[in-house]
């Protein structure tokens, strides 16, 4: 069984979140993958490029990191892939300045732009 690859995602300023329409518009401008709507327990996005899936689900929680990063991204790719994949997603929406990023592998923070790893 391959590592879990999640991105905790909000905007660079974190005032009121966009709508999960909104947010999936502006991480599709960013990874070039088209996300649609799929039928689940909560609303979700999906979108597959040549090495991985996505999952874009609006997940708020009261307390952070989750506050302030309401979006979680979850990406599926080939077992032994996704510590490489994770990192270059991770980078592509950290480059733009436009979001707070926390990548984590099988749930351990790994990289975060504006969150403490530390306080994970």
């Amino acid at each position: 069984m391959g590592m879990d690859v999640d991105l905790l995602l909000g905007t660079a300023v974190p005032d009121m979140p966009p709508s999960l329409e909104q947010f999936a518009q502006e991480v599709v401008e960013v990874l070039g993958v088209e996300l649609i709507e799929v039928s689940s327990s909560r609303r979700t996005f999906f979108g597959e490029s040549e090495d991985f899936r996505a999952w874009l689900a609006f997940h708020p929680e009261s307390k952070e990191p989750s506050l302030s990063h309401p979006f979680v991204l979850e990406l599926g790719t080939e077992m032994g892939a996704e510590a490489e994949v994770g990192t270059r997603v991770f980078q592509k929406l950290a480059d733009t300045g436009r979001f707070r990023v926390v990548l984590l592998l099988d749930h351990d923070c790994v990289r975060s732009t504006h969150f403490p790893r530390e306080d994970w």
